[in-house]
């Protein structure tokens, strides 16, 4: 495929720097190959070499300190003490040992064991030290234990080998002839050295050198302590996690690296650890693997390379000496020599490269610029000029071509992003002729509209010789001539044969050429505006001063301006007709809000006048609302959300909306209550005949009647009161509600004869029987509808309603309907009908509003929110609320106060509703900003004027409010 071959290909001077950067790489990586190999390999011998030092050296020192103990042991032997223990003789002797352990400090403790188990100790101490058996005084520096004939002493001298003190002790044992090292020292010529262990008294890791005195027929001593070989491998140069660990053939560690990790507690005592519990992993993988091994090892453990040597010390073979490092580690300055070399290839081939490429780069310099400018066109990328010239002529002939098809892409480019982007339909036919006058280098251009008549209409004319005054004086005297479509796709039809311009109508002729200074013959070309179905929108007509222009070389360039011109025309037309469809839904669905109650006359059409109005003087006020500005899709939205603020009623119960009495449901139950005092009136007139008949004194009779009567008159004219609900229900009032629904009468038919199932649901109780005395006015079981689904404002609801919702749907009681303090609404009715902003919100929130119209719902929805956050239905606070919102709140509430078309109450005049308003500002309910806004900007009075009545335009003053 050729892009696939293109994708293949690489420039001349890219093959020229290539191979000479090639050949510098392969040069530097050998180089620092060879380097690398011969470092490591310097390193590791290094390594190993230094491993052979390090265990001569701590070989040496195990040697030298054995000789330096044989030494002061030979002295000991040659002293009265090696005879026996003598008292007297003992002071004498005591200066010579003590120079004998302060000349080293891996010695502890000289002493001489005596065949009948006694002996004699001297031990060196510093300060805090502590002992298993008795307490060594502060100050004692020299302790001196003697065993004589099975009684123990101990001396504490000081530093000056001054008697400190003095102690007896019968409870100190030291059984010297059972010890390993008086069994081992008896049965050897030479010195014998114990395997290591850790001293009773002061629990020190150390061994006893001992040996046998033929001539005395005595074991002399000495304890010798081997931390120093632990601050000797210590001391040798190491890496971070390189080890060095003397261990006995068990595997226990005699000497590490680090002192802290010699010893383990064991109960109260230390103990020697064995390799197994050493803090390193690869102490313990090494002990497993080369136990009997010696020499130079190499291993992998846990992912790394480790290099060492284990050494068994020869002057003790008991001991072994291992060291270990990782060769990470061992060869860091060989990896560092390699990126070194690394990086001096690199740079090697940084500064070559620039002076390679330029001198390749020069040869092909103008493919390379051509190559350039035609990936910006493949990009649509026109921001860069093109600067032509090329020593090559073919060359730049090709440059020369290339501009100039960069520059008529990117006018149509320019002319279809300019098309897209036109909001406005006169904007868009402006568009249309500026952009066909540049790219068609004509005279002028004009633009035909078919209409309803199939007639095409001109719509815009422009003309390059005229300004922009001249030209819209033409248009206006070319606006009655039209053309007859079906003739005018003949002249086009004619025009594709001939491939000419064609000569204008003489009549038109004339009319241009009056209006416009060029004199020469004009002619024009016609181009179709077809959609995308082949209907004729209009025709393009671009108008020439030749009468012989060949369109063979503009007929494809002029088409295409026609065929973006006909989509953008299109595309403009679409979006007209379904906004005007839009419009004409919201007005409906409006319209049928008005027309479904007249107790809502005319408010939904009238709130978006009215917000309208009071956004257009914010958008001109310069002080608190100077950053407020309204783009086209917010007016839009706005004008939707206004529009739609009470749709939510469509499916609000309209017996609820016009209650105009307490009793009233579907019909006013009043009347039921009216019969039903006339019946009981009626068994009044009948008991007093059923007196007289009985004998009964007519007059006493009659008198009992008449009140009764007039009583009854009385009460219903109080329970007729109650039901309008124009005065507040006091609780005497109430009281006397309640003893009127006390009298009874007499029901003698089927209350469940006659009703619908779904009113038979609520008759929960059985049936009673006839007659059935009933009270006057009752509140019953069957009175409470119950609620069949969940309500949108139930708690966690998903679209954040805050409304506390009744336990009923509906509670008809009559009591309970009578007795409403104010007004005539039940909690349950008031529910209903502040529940249409909620459903409202959800029903304008199912609509697939564009983005710019996300806030309709917002908007619409929150006419009745309060500034404090006390509102309905989600009860959000002004923070939250957009400014048009807080707009249309005001205008809602203006609205539904001066009204004049509500049977339900009387209009209030402007200085009354302005008074309210106020006080609905201090108690937080509307914007105190708006409201400012509302009567400074004259907003109120201006909307007054258009649909307020006379007599409800009265004097206002409205600096008490501002």
């Amino acid at each position: 495929m050729p892009t696939e071959k293109i994708k293949n290909l690489f420039s001349f001077h890219f093959y020229i720097t290539t191979l000479f950067s090639v050949l510098i790489l392969l040069c530097g990586l050998l180089i620092g190959w060879y380097s690398y190999t011969q470092l490591t390999e310097s390193i590791l011998n290094s390594g190993k070499r230094i491993f052979t030092q390090t265990s001569i050296q701590v070989e040496n020192k195990i040697y030298h300190e054995s000789e330096h103990v044989i030494t002061i042991l030979n002295i000991l032997a040659s002293t009265p003490l090696a005879k026996g223990i003598d008292t007297k003789e003992i002071g004498s002797i005591l200066p010579m040992l003590k120079a004998s352990l302060d000349a080293t400090n891996h010695i502890n403790t000289l002493f001489i064991a005596y065949p009948k188990n006694d002996f004699f100790l001297f031990t060196k101490t510093i300060a805090g030290q502590s002992f298993h058996h008795f307490n060594v005084p502060a100050k004692s520096r020299y302790i001196m234990t003697v065993g004589d004939s099975g009684k123990v002493s101990h001396y504490f001298y000081n530093q000056a080998l001054q008697l400190i003190s003095k102690k007896n002790d019968p409870n100190y044992e030291l059984n010297t002839i059972s010890r390993p090292w008086y069994k081992k020292a008896k049965k050897s010529s030479q010195m014998i050295i114990t395997k290591p262990y850790i001293f009773y008294e002061r629990q020190e890791l150390g061994t006893t050198m001992a040996k046998f005195d033929i001539q005395n027929n005595v074991v002399i001593g000495a304890d010798y302590i081997l931390t120093d070989l632990s601050q000797l491998l210590n001391s040798f140069d190491s890496y971070p996690n390189s080890q060095r660990i003397i261990i006995d053939q068990q595997g226990k560690v005699i000497a590490y690296q680090d002192p802290l990790e010699l010893l383990s507690k064991q109960g109260k005592f230390d103990r020697l650890k064995s390799i197994s519990e050493m803090q390193h992993s690869v102490l313990q993988y090494m002990f497993s693997q080369y136990k009997n091994k010696k020499g130079n090892i190499e291993f992998s453990y846990a992912g790394q390379q480790w290099l060492g040597k284990i050494s068994r010390l020869q002057k003790n073979n008991t001991l072994t000496l291992v060291q270990l490092v990782p060769v990470d580690e061992l060869l860091v300055d060989a990896y560092r020599l390699r990126s070194d070399l690394a990086l001096i290839t690199l740079l090697i081939i940084l500064l070559t490269l620039p002076v390679v490429w330029l001198f390749s780069k020069k040869l092909t310099s103008a493919i390379s610029k051509l190559t350039v400018e035609l990936q910006h066109i493949k990009e649509f990328n026109f921001t860069r000029p093109f600067k032509t010239g090329s020593v090559i002529k073919e060359i730049n002939e090709l440059m020369v071509v290339t501009s100039t098809m960069k520059e008529t892409i990117n006018h149509f480019q320019d002319l279809s992003s300019s098309l897209v982007g036109k909001q406005s339909f006169q904007e868009l036919l402006q568009k249309i002729i500026m952009e066909t006058n540049k790219l068609s280098h004509s005279v002028g251009s004009m633009i035909f509209l078919t209409d309803k008549s199939n007639q095409l209409n001109i719509a815009i004319t422009e003309f390059k010789s005229l300004n922009e005054l001249q030209n819209k004086n033409l248009n206006e005297k070319l606006k009655k001539y039209s053309l007859n479509e079906a003739d005018t796709l003949k002249l086009i039809a004619e025009q594709k044969i001939k491939a000419t311009t064609l000569a204008l109508p003489k009549k038109l002729e004339l009319l241009i050429k009056e209006n416009i200074p060029e004199k020469e013959a004009i002619t024009w070309q016609l181009l179709p505006l077809l959609n995308r179905a082949g209907k004729l929108l209009g025709v393009l007509a671009v108008i020439n001063n030749t009468n012989k222009l060949n369109l063979q070389r503009t007929q494809n360039f002029i088409q295409t301006i026609a065929c973006f011109s006909a989509l953008a025309l299109e595309g403009q037309i679409l979006l007209s007709e379904q906004k005007n469809l839009l419009e004409s839904f919201i007005q409906l669905i409006a319209n049928a809000i008005d027309r479904k109650s007249p107790y809502t006359g005319s408010h939904c059409a009238r709130v978006p006048e009215l917000t309208n109005m009071l956004c257009q003087a914010a958008c001109e006020e310069q002080d608190d609302f100077k950053e407020f500005n309204l783009n086209q899709d917010q007016w839009e939205e706005l004008y939707i959300a206004s529009w739609l603020h009470d749709c939510g009623k469509i499916i609000t119960p309209e017996y609820v909306i016009d209650k105009a009495t307490k009793l009233e449901t579907i019909y006013d139950r009043i009347h039921e209550l009216r019969m039903r005092f006339e019946l009981i009136k009626e068994h009044a007139h009948s008991d007093y005949w059923k007196g007289v008949a009985e004998g009964g004194d007519k007059n006493i009779l009659a008198g009992q009647r008449d009140q009764l009567l007039t009583t009854l008159d009385q009460e219903f004219s109080f329970v007729a009161e109650c039901n309008i609900g124009g005065e507040y229900m006091s609780d005497e009032k109430i009281i006397l509600l309640n003893k009127i629904a006390k009298r009874t009468w007499s029901r003698t038919l089927d209350n469940q004869l006659g009703i619908s199932l779904q009113e038979k649901k609520q008759h929960s109780e059985p049936k009673q029987i006839l007659p059935v005395q009933e009270p006057l006015l009752a509140n019953k079981k069957e009175h409470l509808i119950k609620r069949e689904q969940a309500e949108l404002t139930d708690p966690g609801n998903n679209w954040g309603f805050n409304m506390k919702t009744p336990e009923y749907r509906f509670n008809k009681g009559e009591l309970y309907n009578l007795a409403i303090k104010r007004g005539t609404l039940t909690a349950e009715d008031r529910f209903i009908i502040n529940g249409h902003s909620a459903h409202s919100i959800v029903m304008l929130s199912k609509l697939p509003f564009p983005d710019h119209l996300k806030n309709v719902p917002l908007i619409a929805g929150g006419h009745h929110e309060r500034m404090d956050g006390s509102g309905y239905p989600r009860a959000i606070a002004a923070g939250e609320l957009p400014i048009t919102a807080r707009m249309l709140v005001v205008a809602d509430i203006f609205e539904a106060l001066t009204a004049s078309d509500r049977p339900y109450k009387k209009r209030k005049t402007l200085s009354q509703s302005i008074k309210i308003m106020d006080f609905m500002v201090k108690d937080n309910h509307i914007d105190p900003t708006i409201f400012k806004l509302f009567l400074s900007s004259g907003v109120y009075l201006k909307y007054a004027k258009k649909y307020l009545l006379a007599d409800q335009i009265d004097e206002l003053d409205i600096s008490v409010y501002l």
